[in-house]
């Protein structure tokens, strides 16, 4: 399968993005001439450019005449309007939903309230749907990165001085893995903050496969490199789609411990990195009632489980395993539960998506709603007709 790979050394923006996708061939003239019979005046292009003896393209994105300002609505339309393809649409509107409630939270306004000033509804919409417009002209349908490299530092926006990263930017990067860095300039705007959110699947410091093209895309500051360098590359297909990884498996037998102790360490192990915590009840030597307790953890969190096992059972010993697990693909997305957008998994499974809210999202909801999560996760007959 095609995999595009995003070094992110020098950070990225949306522009950085569509630019690095047209370095690696992509004609964006048919999407800017759909663009261009919505909004007239409207130009998407990309200019050769060489930086540091390094040759990419950056983006000469521009229109005519004064425009008004959009809300998510107004974007909305404009997507409606445009000839392009109905997925490429439907992820973009998701992708500017998930954007304005961002700005929403940042900004303590409702969602009808958020205009796209501060990143401008013209540029994001070429940023984002040329995205996803691109990706579906290469035929990749996977995209990896780099750690997301952490900078500091301010920027003047429309609201007044603020820190960095902005703080649109640092809620669209929980999740990611970050990594320290020296920049003290704005190397991640919100959009490409976006675009890694919405696109990638996993954080890695490389790639596997065989290497087929590579590309750059320059942004518009011209301090230091400031450039996305994307490469594309062939990985075989896993059997059946499925991923592997390994996990450790700590376990013991156990007949010492109340259960209000045994709650404890329950609730415990878990804050020290643990993936998943089962107890098995049984009968152990000389008829005494007691229990098997199994933890879960990564490689990285070894440690710090096996010395809270300890520390809160005082078991004499357990046995240790490295196991091969087998995982369905899965990436970090939205879903709309009775008009409230939540974070939720989605996987893949025999070219089928399927998309399940986190249960700590459900329990708010429910709680605001003043429902049951069984109410909130099961449709209404009279919606589902």
């Amino acid at each position: 399968m095609s995999v595009l790979y995003l070094d992110l050394e020098y950070g990225i923006s949306g522009d950085m993005f569509a630019a690095a996708l047209a370095d690696l061939g992509v004609d964006f003239r048919p999407l800017e001439q759909a663009l261009q019979r919505v909004v007239p005046g409207v130009r998407m292009g990309f200019r050769e450019e060489v930086r540091h003896g390094v040759k990419g393209r950056a983006a000469v994105f521009g229109w005519e005449n004064n425009q008004p300002l959009r809300m998510l609505q107004d974007i909305y339309d404009v997507l409606d309007r445009m000839d392009i393809p109905a997925d490429v649409s439907k992820r973009s509107k998701l992708a500017f939903e998930g954007l304005a409630r961002v700005e929403a939270s940042v900004h303590g306004v409702g969602l009808d309230r958020v205009h796209f000033h501060e990143v401008g509804a013209l540029d994001t919409i070429m940023d984002i749907v040329g995205a996803f417009w691109g990706l579906k002209k290469l035929g990749i349908r996977h995209v990896r990165s780099s750690e997301v490299p952490w900078f500091r530092g301010k920027v003047q926006t429309a609201h007044g001085e603020l820190p960095l990263p902005a703080p649109a930017t640092a809620l669209l990067l929980q999740g990611k893995k970050i990594r320290p860095s020296e920049y003290d300039w704005e190397i991640i705007t919100p959009t490409g903050a976006l675009l890694l959110d919405q696109l990638v699947e996993e954080y890695s410091p490389g790639f596997s496969g065989t290497l087929k093209q590579s590309g750059t895309g320059f942004g518009k500051k011209k301090k230091g490199f400031n450039g996305l360098r994307v490469f594309v590359a062939e990985t075989p297909v896993k059997p059946r789609g499925y991923l592997k990884d390994q996990v450790w498996v700590l376990t013991t037998n156990i007949d010492h411990l109340t259960g209000e102790e045994l709650g404890v360490f329950l609730e415990e192990i878990m804050q020290t990195g643990a993936l998943d915590v089962i107890y098995l009840p049984g009968i152990m030597k000389k008829n005494r009632p007691g229990f098997q307790v199994q933890v879960m953890c990564g490689n990285e969190d070894l440690g710090q489980v096996q010395d809270a096992f300890f520390k809160h059972t005082l078991t004499l010993g357990m046995r240790i395993q490295c196991l091969e697990r087998s995982l369905l693909p899965r990436k970090n997305t939205q879903i709309m539960v009775d008009e409230e957008m939540l974070q939720a998994k989605e996987v893949l499974m025999e070219g089928r998506t399927y998309t399940r809210p986190e249960m700590q999202e459900l329990q708010k909801l429910a709680h605001k709603k003043n429902a049951s999560v069984v109410q909130l996760r099961l449709v209404p007959e009279e919606k589902s007709k």
